[in-house]
């Protein structure tokens, strides 16, 4: 059998991980939904939390394969919670290479598309990225990003991207509480 080596930051990485798409998960079916239809922002806070999105998601977009990826983690970690400054820290050499190796120069544009979920101090904000460019490694130049911003002693600050199966959690719980239109006899 042959023996495959794995770095104890990579194992650790990968705890950290699985840790947060649990605990991201069980977070999730906790939050009340935001049943708003509309896009709009609705209130002061919900403005000042989508801002919050809007600044950290173009702050993570905005690479320049010629800056230091300290520069670049500066920018986004001024926009995140601790948090999320420490989880986009731990996987920033690998995408910092690939920044560089695909000579990315990309900014984006981003928009709130609707609050999905809410509590007294979290949104999750469902978002539209528009790049200039792919990042390398992606044919996209437009995707969605669904995030959680948190209220802190300094305002809004972005937490984290939700995950694959968080992102399911939360469609699938806002399907379960659309309310089937009756027909009239």
């Amino acid at each position: 059998m042959k023996e495959i080596p794995i770095s104890k930051r990579n194992i650790i990485v990968a705890i950290i991980l699985a840790v947060v798409i649990a605990l991201g998960i069980i977070a999730i079916q906790a939050l009340p939904l935001y049943n708003g239809s509309q896009p709009s922002v609705s209130n002061q806070e919900d403005n000042l939390a989508s801002k919050a999105a809007v600044s950290a998601l173009q702050a993570f977009f905005h690479v320049n394969y010629r800056n230091e990826k300290e520069t670049w983690l500066n920018d986004v970690c001024a926009e995140s919670t601790p948090t999320g400054c420490q989880l986009i820290t731990a996987g920033a050499d690998a995408m910092w290479s690939k920044f560089q190796e695909g000579k990315a120069d990309v900014t984006a544009t981003v928009t709130s598309q609707e609050k999905v979920a809410e509590t007294a101090t979290e949104q999750v904000w469902k978002m539209l990225v528009a790049l200039s460019a792919p990042l390398p490694g992606s044919n996209k130049i437009q995707d969605t990003a669904y995030v959680v911003v948190v209220k802190t002693d300094n305002g809004w600050k972005f937490d984290r991207f939700l995950l694959e199966p968080e992102i399911k959690a939360i469609l699938a719980r806002q399907a379960m509480t659309v309310t089937p239109v009756k027909e009239g006899k």
